[in-house]
């Protein structure tokens, strides 16, 4: 009971500090003195929003954070990661180019991790290999929760659909906490409806 509690409470704590994070982020940004520490503080500010986001997941499926440091790490990497499409497609490694583009960057399109999802649970059940299965998760909750955060000046962009309105602020905030709490229930939705092992063998590994 006592462990439970505890659970319950880091889970509060952290879904928490998606949203005191992302709050502290955006002010870093609104006030940064200089375009490099404006653009610093919102990358980091990124990453820790997905990492975060990535240990409720395991807070809800009752894994330690402490054993499963290597996937916090990831989702902490690549929801950095993503912002360097801007200079890819600036075709420069000015941050004056990167942040003045004409268009979004590829990464930033949010049908690309959706489709990654679909391809890499579909190739998880085709090739019984459920580690894809388990990544694709990490690259989703990863994406997500960097486009949810950038939604609220341009919307979500789904090519070649166009893009949504932008996202006002505090249900932003809304949402980048609920996130975890609603791929979770996902994620383990997905896995029950199957009754293969390798899916067993996923649900251990989640």
């Amino acid at each position: 009971m006592f462990l439970g509690k505890k659970e319950d409470f880091l889970r509060m704590v952290l879904t928490g500090a998606i949203g005191i994070c992302s709050f502290i982020g955006d002010q870093g940004l609104k006030h940064g003195k200089t375009a490099a520490a404006r653009a610093i503080f919102d990358n980091v500010t990124h990453a820790i929003v997905g990492g975060l986001t990535w240990m409720v997941i395991l807070n809800l499926s009752r894994k330690p954070l402490a054993q499963n440091f290597s996937s916090i790490f990831y989702s902490f990497c690549l929801s950095s990661f993503i912002d360097v499409d801007h200079f890819i497609v600036a075709c420069s490694w000015k941050l004056s180019d990167a942040t003045h583009l004409e268009k979004r960057p590829f990464f930033h399109c949010t049908t690309l991790p959706l489709t990654l999802w679909l391809m890499l649970n579909f190739y998880s059940s085709l090739f019984n290999h459920p580690k894809l299965s388990y990544y694709s998760w990490i690259i989703l909750s990863s994406f997500l929760s960097h486009h949810i955060r950038d939604g609220t000046r341009r919307g979500l962009w789904f090519c070649p659909f166009g893009s949504t309105q932008p996202i006002p602020y505090y249900l932003y905030l809304s949402m980048s906490m609920m996130l975890p709490h609603v791929l979770q229930w996902l994620m383990i939705s997905s896995l029950h409806e199957s009754k293969s092992s390798d899916n067993a063998t996923l649900i251990d590994m989640v």
